[in-house]
């Protein structure tokens, strides 16, 4: 698939920076729940979402660098601060990343309606990257009913 440059564009592919800095700070805050919720029964499908989001890390690296672009080596942001421990740390941990998942499958939603973005990115977008956050979703929300 033929990507323009950022030249041909008319400027720097923000949007593409802007879901990379979301999924390095995804990538950090599933390491952090994992090293708080070590031992705990949904660790295998937390390690899981983890290296989905790994995997878009690297394709958006990508497509920045396709675009001539500098990707950032790390998310601006940080994780949230939970602060209570046992059955309620695990709660809390599991709302807090399925809310950030919502706002991520938001976030690509919202990249498919920029016309900056070429037709060939908004399909690697709606095809692979989109995709695999929603299905983060429905797992997170059955860890939560599943308390």
């Amino acid at each position: 698939m033929a990507l323009s440059t950022n030249l041909e564009r008319g400027g720097p592919p923000a949007t593409l920076t802007s879901l990379l800095r979301a999924e390095l700070s995804a990538v950090e805050t599933y390491r952090g729940a994992l090293e708080r919720l070590d031992g705990q029964a949904v660790g295998a499908q937390l390690r899981q979402i983890c290296v989905d989001h790994s995997r878009s890390v690297q394709v958006l690296r990508g497509l920045l660098l396709r675009h001539g672009e500098t990707a950032p080596a790390a998310s601006a942001g940080r994780e949230p601060d939970i602060d209570v421990r046992g059955d309620d740390e695990l709660a809390a941990t599991v709302h807090a990343l399925r809310d950030g998942e919502a706002r991520q499958v938001e976030a690509y939603r919202r990249a498919l309606t920029d016309p900056a973005l070429t037709p060939g990115v908004k399909a690697m977008i709606r095809s692979d990257l989109l995709r695999r956050s929603e299905g983060h979703v429905p797992t997170l929300e059955a860890m939560i009913e599943a308390g």
